[in-house]
């Protein structure tokens, strides 16, 4: 005799399938066709005078990659800048530098994520894409290690657990690299920032931040200037 229970049992197995396949085809959504020679077809324009132009998919990606790290970088930079000019303190300049951020993220979505979101499966961005990357944090950087220069940094104004083994090698890196120069907890604290910093901007581009801030613009500006605070950033 079959079981009174075979019907639900065989929808929860349905519905498991269903939810898996679903599943499966949004993790191949980024596999977008980006052929050169389709895309110029799909642009209007002729394949055959276009070749040239980008060989293959990979140096076309590189292209979008590099014009998304510059046009974030050309906001943060000029944003910074306008801030100085008008007379603002690193704080304040710290904070234009995290809004020239999110407006350009905003401005510039499918760009942001091209970023910052998951990466295209199987591409490897080129070294020239990092430096290109590095200039909003250079930005940042700088205000830290001036304010530590001047003696205006402050390092043990927080509460904070103590480094880790695995901190400890974390920092140490970062050490030799763009941080060079700076306490290891401020280190620390500009690894925590700059993940605070994307996710937030990642947030709000990928349209979950209404539910929770009235007024999304305030809620990014106190976080940028609470975040400056915890680096370290007095004035």
């Amino acid at each position: 005799m079959m079981s009174s229970h075979a019907p639900h049992d065989g929808a929860d197995a349905a519905v498991t399938r269903m939810k898996a396949e679903a599943i499966s085809r949004l993790a191949t959504r980024q596999n977008v066709d980006l052929e050169p020679s389709r895309l110029a077809r799909d642009a209007g324009l002729d394949p055959a005078r276009t070749e040239g132009l980008f060989p293959d998919r990979d140096s076309l990606l590189t292209a979008l990659v590099l014009d998304a790290y510059r046009g974030m970088g050309d906001s943060a930079e000029r944003a910074e800048a306008e801030a100085e000019k008008a007379g603002a303190g690193r704080l304040g300049r710290w904070v234009a530098c995290w809004v020239g951020v999110r407006d350009w993220a905003l401005a510039h979505p499918e760009e942001y994520v091209l970023i910052w979101g998951r990466p295209v499966p199987g591409y490897d961005a080129p070294p020239e894409t990092m430096v290109a990357g590095a200039r909003t944090v250079l930005v940042l950087i700088g205000l830290v290690r001036d304010a530590l220069q001047d003696g205006e940094l402050a390092v043990d104004h927080v509460p904070e657990p103590a480094l880790t083994k695995g901190m400890v090698r974390t920092t140490r890196e970062l050490a030799e690299g763009l941080l060079s120069g700076l306490p290891a907890p401020v280190i620390a604290r500009m690894l925590i920032m700059w993940t605070q910093l994307h996710g937030m901007v990642g947030f709000e581009v990928n349209g979950h931040v209404a539910g929770v801030a009235a007024d999304p613009a305030a809620f990014f500006t106190h976080a940028a200037t609470a975040m400056g605070q915890y680096v370290g950033l007095t004035r």
